[in-house]
């Protein structure tokens, strides 16, 4: 699958390492463009668990937000709530229709959201999902390394619009 990771927070790095060893094509955007040089250059994030340490390559990292987005089934947006506003103004170009869009933690955003991305000028008919937490237990540990030290294995998950639940789980 093409998933989109946004932001460059520990849940962020924790998803495109974890996501990319789980066998799916990731794609991580970070804003702060001179923070992300090392794995804008190397593509590589160190990943730190039970198996040890070790370099994973993801598909892409870049600063531009749209090629991040395109063509991606899933946009995972591992960013808290005080970020949701200033990401959902500048995805809102760049989703297409089809494409779920999940927030772990939530913090309601899959309600505001859509809002947000509607007043952006979007009219992509995407899903919102959203859980109360992340599902790691995950500490950066310099510029390029995350150590994830748990990973839940149930997370209760809201979706919006409801009757896309099945859909939204599935991917």
């Amino acid at each position: 699958m093409r998933i989109a990771v946004l932001g460059g927070g520990h849940g962020c790095y924790a998803a495109a390492a974890d996501l990319t060893e789980q066998g799916h094509e990731v794609r991580l955007w970070r804003r702060d463009v001179a923070a992300a040089a090392p794995i804008l250059e190397s593509r590589e994030i160190h990943l730190l668990d039970e198996r040890g340490r070790r370099p994973v390559r993801i598909a892409m990292a870049t600063g531009d937000i749209g090629h991040a987005i395109r063509d991606a089934e899933l946009v995972l947006i591992p960013l808290p709530a005080t970020a949701q506003a200033d990401v959902a103004r500048a995805m809102a170009p760049h989703l297409t229709d089809g494409q779920v869009v999940f927030l772990p933690p939530g913090t309601f955003g899959s309600v505001v959201m859509p809002g947000w991305v509607k007043a952006a000028g979007s009219t992509a008919d995407v899903t919102w999902a959203e859980t109360g937490t992340l599902p790691y237990l995950a500490r950066k540990r310099g510029p390029a390394d995350v150590a994830i030290t748990i990973r839940a294995v149930r997370l209760p998950t809201g979706v919006y619009p409801a009757n896309r639940a099945d859909r939204a789980l599935a991917v």
